[in-house]
């Protein structure tokens, strides 16, 4: 079976080889070695991960936040194609998981709308074949066609916000979506197939969040996760009942919004906060979502290399999407 159709391979652009490094050592396999090429798939029993890129900052313009998100799918790739394989490459070389990279979305020349669309295609298209996406922002705006991809689908599903931020704020002029509205836009679905109680906004600061957001996603039978009250329950019990709330069905969504860790572990972002998550809490959050078969989508956004340090945060991506790559290979190992 191919992997997808010729009409939605239309819609992506590949990427430059030169960003998927290989070690050429077999003693050393880095995830380049191991990653394959979308012409070469074909799918069979394997668990089938597609990386796709969305390399745009439109929504964040948009946003008056500060632009370069465009160019994160770009340095996620140049740092995660170098990880260590250590926790993933028996399962892939066994042949019971694939990692696909599919490219990018071809942006040029469309509005936020037409690639939202288009994304949407994208994703829904890999969702019916059962494969697995790991989307590359871009803006955070990437949410939205993500979760419009699930209500395609019809089925019950979950969504955990990983973020500083609600991205709840109305749209602009009543109909144009930006980096901080897709939430919202969630939330205003008539008739959603999320999940009573389905969304959680885990981690949300104080003095990032309006009172009247976090109000409305209350109101709105969901869930607000303020990352002091975290920090008082412990992570691990929190996550544990974040999980709780999204995974009544069996497809959840998780998106990380790279502006949840304290900037001095990731500068380069869209709108950067002194305080957040610190690397290892979240890595044990998604991991341990990742062991779940019912987390079926996971995104990073506003990886902004512009004002990035030394790779510092595009490393910090890369390394957050190898956990969930090794919760996945921990749930079809055996």
């Amino acid at each position: 079976m191919r992997m997808a159709s010729q009409e939605l391979q239309k819609l992506l652009m590949p990427i430059d080889e030169d960003l998927i490094f290989k070690s050429g050592n077999p003693d050393d396999l880095r995830l380049g070695d191991l990653i394959t090429p979308i012409a070469d798939v074909e799918l069979g029993n394997a668990t089938a991960v597609v990386i796709l890129g969305i390399p745009q900052h439109i929504g964040v313009e948009r946003n008056n936040g500060r632009p370069g998100a465009a160019g994160g799918p770009t340095e996620i790739r140049r740092a995660l194609y170098k990880m260590a394989t250590h926790s993933i490459s028996p399962t892939m070389q066994a042949g019971k998981l694939m990692i696909i990279d599919a490219g990018n979305l071809d942006i040029a020349g469309k509005t936020l709308e037409q690639i939202h669309d288009e994304q949407h295609d994208v994703v829904a298209g890999l969702l019916r074949k059962k494969i697995f996406p790991i989307i590359l922002g871009g803006g955070h705006d990437i949410a939205w066609p993500t979760m419009r991809a699930l209500e395609t689908l019809g089925e019950k599903y979950g969504v955990i916000n990983i973020d500083a931020h609600a991205d709840i704020r109305p749209l602009q002029d009543g109909k144009r979506a930006h980096s901080g509205s897709a939430f919202r836009q969630l939330l205003d679905v008539e008739h959603s197939h999320i999940s009573a109680g389905g969304l959680v906004e885990f981690g949300l600061q104080e003095f990032s969040a309006s009172k009247e957001h976090t109000s409305a996603i209350k109101a709105a039978g969901m869930h607000v996760m303020m990352l002091d009250e975290i920090r008082m329950e412990g992570i691990a019990f929190a996550w544990q009942e974040a999980l709780g709330h999204a995974t009544t069905s069996a497809n959840t969504y998780i998106s990380l919004d790279m502006d949840a860790f304290a900037s001095a572990f990731a500068p380069g972002v869209s709108a950067p906060a002194a305080d957040g998550f610190a690397p290892w809490e979240i890595a044990q959050c998604i991991r341990t979502a990742a062991r779940n078969p019912a987390l079926k989508i996971f995104d990073v956004a506003e990886m902004n290399p512009e004002y990035d340090v030394d790779g510092r945060t595009a490393k910090l991506a890369a390394t957050m999407i190898m956990h969930v790559l090794s919760g996945i290979a921990e749930r079809i190992k055996d």
